[in-house]
């Protein structure tokens, strides 16, 4: 787990840390796909973050945004051999709760 602060540059590392632990011993079956995820998990946030920061989307959509992400890394991880949706929902959720008072304080609303 990555022990430096988290900021909108590392959020993609803090999630990987968090998802591969959450995975436990069935990382070896998703690693390949663990760190693209966590990225475009990472870069959907810091979307959101920005585009609610200028006042393009509503916070409505912003969870829209997130949950569509959310359902789009499960189900890469549920295609690797072995998956269980509860695991690959696991590591998602793990990733996410390590970047949650980061993002939502950024946001000024609960997305996470």
């Amino acid at each position: 787990m990555p022990t430096d602060e988290i900021t909108t540059d590392n959020l993609g590392d803090h999630i990987f840390d968090a998802a591969k632990e959450a995975f436990g011993k069935k990382f070896n079956k998703v690693k390949a796909f663990v760190q693209a995820e966590s990225d475009k998990l990472a870069i959907t946030l810091n979307m959101i973050i920005d585009a609610t920061a200028k006042g393009q989307i509503t916070e409505a959509e912003a969870h829209i945004l997130l949950n569509q992400q959310k359902v789009a890394a499960s189900a890469v991880f549920t295609a690797a051999e072995g998956m269980t949706v509860v695991a690959a929902q696991a590591a998602i959720d793990a990733g996410l709760a390590v970047v949650k008072n980061f993002v939502n304080g950024k946001l000024g609303f609960e997305l996470i």
